[in-house]
């Protein structure tokens, strides 16, 4: 189990699957000691934002610049902000696993 009590079996299976980042698609890279946010390091994310929640459909990866600008905010107000505009991401452009969670 890691730091954010994501099972062993569950991280293997979302890193096999989420290997772009579910907003914006660049490739996820592992950075174990590396602080900061370089481009494509992978983030763990709850979707829904319930950090209860620890299943297949909530915890996805992303990349940790969308994960920062996200925060909190519910996926819909998060997609009219800003930053989803400049890197035209919307309901189209995210992955399955997340527009599902949110139909």
């Amino acid at each position: 189990m890691n730091a954010w009590k994501i099972p062993a079996w569950l991280e293997e299976k979302v890193k096999k699957r989420d290997k772009l980042c579910v907003y914006c698609h660049v490739p996820m890279k592992e950075y174990l000691h590396r602080k900061g946010t370089p481009i494509g390091k992978a983030t763990w994310e709850h979707v829904d934002n319930d950090e209860g929640n620890i299943s297949e459909s909530n915890i996805v990866r992303c990349c940790s610049s969308c994960n920062k600008s996200k925060g909190a905010k519910k996926l819909s107000d998060w997609l009219e902000s800003p930053y989803c505009k400049r890197n035209k991401i919307n309901k189209k452009t995210i992955a399955n696993v997340v527009r599902k969670s949110h139909q």
